[in-house]
């Protein structure tokens, strides 16, 4: 949904005036080129010369600094700006064109298109605007369905040039943003916050609407705690008050006077001894001041609970000895969850599945026996505790628990079997919880059945990755655990079992998980002018896709064109703001089955006179005789006024020569000279008041600074620009020089720095990229010349995230092999609360690479109740190994720099927890049987003395024959002799880490290959036939794929030829076909001429021998002529379908060229590429017309050629031609002329088709373009 494109901009309108002679032909008179401009609003406003123009858009490319489909649109909405929409063709060919002009590269570039699975009827949506992307099959790429796909739309390269394609969102891509051109000023304007268009600035007086710095949780209650806490804060100025409600759609405020245990104390709903009856259900608080009020996310309060086993006794389990069994818990009712313990006969005598290798209890109940003897039979009891299922749950040290009736396992004897198993028993692989959800810790579960006496072993991989990096295993390495699950986590698992033999079992499962949304960047406030238009975007990721709802002051938002509001997906559109209308605390509510999320942002509507309290002029400024003069006229106005300039009173003529006066308040005077003295006056006028600035010019012989820097205030992480002009006389040489805090700023140093020269009038002085808290200070401007300098400063002041964490420290009297506690203190807030903290570490042997370990952690998780210090358990980190810890603090503005790191710490030793992984070989010379593998990178060694031990056999012998092994030091290949007789024969291979604490797992058994030999098998009946005039297609008997001749697997065939004159020895050509196959092409030929042709076989050891060789001639050459006068005729319809007869005058071959044996037609739209044109072929030397069938309507271009046996001849001219009526009149010779206007029209990003049109009575002029110039 854009502005109605090419209305309000200069539109280029080709036309052809047509008359007729006196005998009805059609001729060419003049082509007129017509510039029309229309401004249908007076307030216009240009992209800024950074910028791309195009349509009613501004576009920027990035490609230097690449990023994800997250990061990107956060990166463009800094400039209130979305990744690119494409809604037109020719707005895609201006973006292609670009790409392709000035990429070298030629990469894929990333759009604002991404597949919403929950949104029905639509495949793809345009997240920058909220459209669903329609009727755009002609952008795709060619020959792929995307009905179905799933990801982001992405420009990509082809033969044809850039089209469509699908990417996936966490792909790191060049991007594009785009802006409407009506709101250019969110890139250019100064930063607007709560301080904008006050007078006098006072931080501590800022008014402004009520923000969330805490979400409430939904909380489960096990046991009876004495109270429950509800909580959210809220930052605002008023103070903001709360009020909580509860109930299926929150209908009842909760309050003391509902029931004297509720307590609420600012947005702290306290609930003495809560009860299931009285206080379980929804709840949600409100935020209120006089700017609005915002609605927290909604909370389930709720009590666990658990119910009675049955006092009716359980059936006895009846198992056969020597089999895999099951006993299952009694049935219970719980809530939310309960963990399972089993004990046999008497509390003495638990279940130890860590001791008794061959019994599992799983998640969700059972109890498991690999194999049942008499031994195991008895009276088994279940024990089921209540517990939660994430952090916010209150419980008591002692939650409730149920104990089973007795449960009689019932052993029948039979005769023992031989080494059986394993076979992975059907529940498994077991996920837990279900559903499995993102932020909670992912339990998966393998179990098989099988022989007990040699103790299994379980294996865990991922599929296309390795396994999250703080996962672990535990029980036997039977249960794999994911803490904290995130969306980076899913993936195909799959757990393989084995026993000391080669028998083996595996399953996978597709691990999916669900997320409720959370916020690309959360909304932030606006604050706009009356009148203006305002794109507001929303952007969440969750599992399913989110949907999403706005609301203001609490009040679901809705279209309505009264009111000028659209909403449109995720994205809100108000046309015209007004205060009346508009002001007010907004949200976006992302919701899926999972839950809502809730952001907010403030909407300030700006109606105000002008004012130049924050950005006055200086009462004087010299200006240097020949020199230029910049003078900024900078109001605090809302609307943004219009601006006159006055000269000693009288108001500036915008003829004179050497006076520029630009839209945004600049006015320059070029070649000051003695006549420019005076009082020069800014008028900013808008409908609520006027009001005038003034500075008095004077001239003088040498350099002054006209436009001097001023205090401001820039947000952190965007640009800030402070302006430094000067006059100096013409032909005199002059330097800028920056200094910051006293020093002179070096900008090869510091980048971030960016000086725009002296000589762009108006433009001159110095941006600031990436403001951070190290730029606050003084920056002054340095004018030089030989004659003099003048130097003039302003103050930066930087307001945004917090300061980073100090005195960060991991206590090392807490450390175990995966834990340690992390202490800091907190830092200033730079005025916004601190909400969270983000912990990372690095690994001793990866000292600047940081990961992530807690991502979201809430700050009121950290406080220590009697130490001024936050502190947090970290876990999951690897055994053995060196650490060390930074935190960051987050505020609703941003990011902290990361902390000082904290000395190391290191984990306990421990055995290695994982297996070396891409397990492979094969390669080597003839008897060689290489193994290969990734060894364990040092922080996966798990301590000192890290070495590998090897086994392998030939695959498929009995499970007794033994392995051969091997211990070998820290690498990551080994070669042994197996025997030149023993080539490309199959191995089974396996490995396990070892160190100084113990031997860690096997991998799993890979099947990998010797060496391979070279092949000693001929390909056969070898033969030729041509394919056309230049190629030829050659043909054999393949070799079979057996080990005995081939040697090795086969990777192709090589086709070798020479021409009849030459010597096979002497020079002799070839190509290479991969595969196993029959037949391939040589192209390149000579027509009408003989060739030779052989034909070897060959692996990766190298070539077989040389088959027999073929003698063939090649085909004789395609027609060189083509056909002439193509003319074409209304045919009517044939078969419900218009037709058109095309009719040409054939051609005459010559001696080289072969016989034509018809002739075909191509044809396609003349607004498309020649590759997608139809053929139409016909099957007769002697035609010369033919019917084809076309969209009335529709200009098409059409080219006619011969074909025969060497292929198809030269093509005839385009010919142009659409019905219209019942007659169509063709001109062949237009085809030269639309040429010359397609060739032009590329240039200007407006590929036109033109073509006239003749009926008995009327001459039609059609201007058709992929331009929607119905708009127009």
């Amino acid at each position: 949904m854009k502005v109605a494109l090419y209305k309000s901009y200069n539109l280029f309108i080709y036309f052809i005036y047509l008359f007729f002679s006196s005998s009805n032909r059609a001729h060419f008179a003049v082509l007129t080129v017509i510039s029309i401009v229309q401004f249908g609003n007076p307030q216009v406003f240009e992209c800024p010369s950074s910028w791309y123009t195009y349509g009613s858009s501004c576009y920027q490319f990035y490609g230097d600094f690449p990023r994800n489909y997250a990061e990107a649109m956060v990166h463009c909405s800094e400039f209130g700006a979305g990744l690119v929409s494409v809604e037109s063709k020719p707005e895609h060919d201006f973006i292609s064109k670009w790409i392709q002009v000035n990429d070298k590269y030629l990469r894929d570039w990333m759009t604002s298109g991404i597949r919403e699975a929950s949104r029905k009827g639509s495949n793809f949506v345009w997240k920058g605007t909220g459209d669903d992307v329609t009727g755009t099959d002609v952008f795709w790429e060619d020959g792929r369905d995307f009905n179905n796909s799933v990801g982001i739309i992405v420009y990509r390269y082809f033969d044809s040039g850039y089209r469509w394609s699908v990417g996936q969102s966490s792909d790191q891509l060049p991007y594009m943003c785009e802006v409407p051109q009506t709101e250019a000023y969110r890139i250019v304007h100064d930063y607007r916050d709560f301080d904008y268009g006050l007078e006098k600035y006072d931080a501590n007086s800022l008014e402004r609407g009520p923000h969330f710095i805490l979400q409430p949780h939904s909380t489960v209650i096990v046991g009876k705690p004495p109270e429950v806490i509800l909580e959210c804060v809220t930052s605002g100025n008023p103070q903001p008050t709360y009020t909580w409600w509860k109930g299926e759609q929150f209908e009842t405020e909760v309050t003391s006077a509902l029931d004297k245990r509720y307590t609420i104390t600012n947005g702290k709903l306290i609930i003495a001894n809560p009860t299931d009856v009285l206080d379980s259900g929804n709840y949600r608080c409100i935020a209120e001041n006089k700017y609005g009020s915002v609605i927290s996310q909604g909370v389930l309060l709720s009590f666990g609970s658990i119910g009675e086993f049955s006092n009716v006794p359980d059936a006895p389990v009846n198992v056969k000895a020597f089999e895999g069994a099951a006993v299952d818990c009694s049935k219970l009712y719980f809530k939310p969850a309960v963990k399972y313990n089993w004990y046999k006969k008497d509390a003495q005598q638990f279940v130890r599945p860590e001791y008794q290798a061959y019994m599992f209890i799983s998640q969700n109940g059972k109890l498991y026996f690999s194999e049942v003897t008499r031994a195991d039979e008895g009276s088994y009891f279940c024990i089921a505790v209540l517990t939660g299922i994430n952090q916010y749950t209150i419980g008591t040290d002692q939650p409730p628990a149920r104990t089973s009736l007795p449960i009689p396992l019932v052993v029948h004897d039979q005769t023992p079997k031989a080494n059986w198993g394993p076979v992975i028993q059907n529940e498994f692989i077991a996920v837990f919880p279900k559903p499995p959800l993102v932020d909670l810790d992912i339990r998966m579960e393998c179990f098989a059945y099988g022989t007990s006496i040699t103790e299994f072993k379980y294996y865990w991989r991922r599929e296309n990755g390795t396994l999250p990096k703080l996962s672990y295993l535990m029980d036997h390495n039977r249960v794999l655990i994911i803490p904290s699950a995130t969306l980076e986590d899913q993936g195909i698992y799959t757990c393989t079992v084995t026993r000391s033999s080669s028998a083996r079992d595996e399953k996978s499962v597709d691990l999916k998980l669900g997320a409720k949304p959370f916020f690309i960047k959360p909304l932030r406030d606006q604050h706009a002018d009356i009148g203006s238009p305002l794109t507001w975007r929303c952007d969440a990721r969750a599992s399913p896709a989110a949907i999403y709802q706005w609301y203001r002051n609490g009040e679901l938002v809705q279209t309505n064109d009264e009111t000028f509001i659209k909403v449109n997906y995720n994205v809100l559109l108000i046309t015209k703001l007004d205060p009346k209308l508009h002001n007010g605390m907004y949200q976006c509510a992302a919701s899926n089955i999972y839950g809502t999320s809730m952001s907010e942002g403030q909407l300030r509507v700006l109606a105000f006179a002008p004012h130049f309290q924050k950005f006055p002029m200086m009462s004087e400024t010299r200006a240097s005789l020949q020199g230029n003069l910049t003078l900024h006229c900078r109001p605090e106005a809302a609307p943004f006024p219009v601006i006159t300039w006055f000269k000693n009173g009288v108001e500036l003529s915008t003829s004179l020569s050497n006076i520029v006066q630009s839209y945004n308040g600049r006015l320059t005077i070029l070649n000051v000279n003695a006549a420019d003295h005076g009082t020069y006056t800014c008028r900013a006028v808008n409908q609520f008041g006027q009001a005038e600035d003034k500075t008095k010019v004077t001239t003088i012989e040498g350099t002054a600074i006209t436009t001097a820097p001023q205090d401001q205030m820039a947000l952190f992480n965007s640009t800030t620009f402070f302006y430094c002009q000067a006059s100096v006389a013409k032909n005199t040489d002059m330097v800028f020089i920056w200094h910051f805090n006293g020093r002179p700023i070096d900008f090869y140093r510091d980048p971030e720095y960016r000086q725009v020269p002296g000589d762009q009038p108006g433009k001159s002085g110095l941006y600031i990229q990436q403001v951070n808290f190290a730029h606050t200070g003084m920056y002054e401007c340095q004018a030089s010349t030989t004659m003099n300098s003048d130097k003039r400063g302003g103050f930066l002041t930087v307001v945004g995230p917090p300061a980073e964490p100090a005195g960060v420290q991991a206590d090392s009297t807490t450390v175990t092999n995966s834990t340690v506690l992390v202490r800091w203190t907190e830092n200033l807030d730079n005025g916004h609360p601190i909400t969270h903290y983000i912990v990372e570490a690095a690994t001793y042997y990866e000292r600047d690479q940081w990961t992530v370990v807690i991502g979201n952690l809430p700050a009121v998780l950290t406080i220590h109740t009697t130490h001024e210090k936050r502190y947090v358990l970290v876990s999951g980190l690897l055994p053995g190994c060196g650490y060390r810890f930074r935190v960051t603090a987050v505020n609703q503005i941003g990011h902290s720099p990361p902390s000082i790191p904290s000395g190391y710490v290191q984990t306990l030793s421990a055995p290695p927890s994982l297996a070396p992984l891409c397990i492979g070989g094969g390669d080597g010379k003839v008897g060689d049987l290489i193994m290969t593998w990734k060894p364990l990178t040092p922080e996966q060694q798990g301590g000192p003395g890290i070495g590998y031990r090897l086994y392998w056999r030939r695959h498929g012998i009995s499970e007794e024959e033994q392995w051969s092994t091997a211990d070998v030091g820290d690498v990551g290949r080994y070669v042994t002799i197996v025997g030149a007789e023993n080539y490309f024969l199959e191995y089974d291979f396996k490995i396990q880490a070892f160190n100084n604490a113990g031997l860690g797992p096997n991998s799993t058994v890979n099947v990998i290959m010797s060496s391979e030999d070279m092949p000693i098998a001929v390909p056969t009946n070898v033969m030729a036939e041509g394919y056309n005039g230049t190629a030829m297609e050659v043909m054999w008997t393949p070799v079979p794929q057996v080990r005995e001749i081939a040697r090795g697997k086969i990777l192709g065939y090589q086709i070798n030829w020479w021409h009849y004159t030459e010597q096979a020895m002497d020079y002799r050509e070839f190509i290479r076909h991969y595969g196993q196959r029959d037949s391939g092409f040589v192209i390149g030929l000579i027509s009408d001429n003989f060739y030779y042709f052989t034909i070897q076989v060959y692996n990766s050891a190298g070539l077989g021998p040389i088959s027999e060789y073929y003698f063939q001639e090649s085909l004789h050459a395609p027609a060189a002529g083509y056909p002439e006068e193509i003319r074409v005729y209304s045919a009517g319809k044939h078969n419900g379908h218009h037709a058109v007869e095309v009719w040409w005058r054939g051609i005459h071959i010559t001696q080289p060229e072969g016989n034509i044996h018809g002739f075909v037609i191509f044809y396609w739209h003349a607004n498309e590429d020649y590759r997608s044109a139809c053929r139409h072929v016909i099957h007769d030397h002697h035609a010369h017309h033919a019917h084809i069938e076309v969209e009335p309507g529709v200009v098409y271009a059409i080219r006619v050629a011969a074909w025969g046996e060497g292929g198809y001849g030269h093509k005839s001219l385009t010919t142009y031609f659409t019905i219209e009526g019942n007659n169509i009149l063709v001109d062949s010779k237009l085809a030269s002329t639309v040429e010359a206007f397609r060739s032009t029209a590329s240039v200007l990003n407006y590929p036109l088709s033109l073509v006239y049109i003749a009926t008995a009575t009327t001459v039609y002029l059609y201007i058709l373009s992929v331009m929607n110039w119905s708009t127009l």
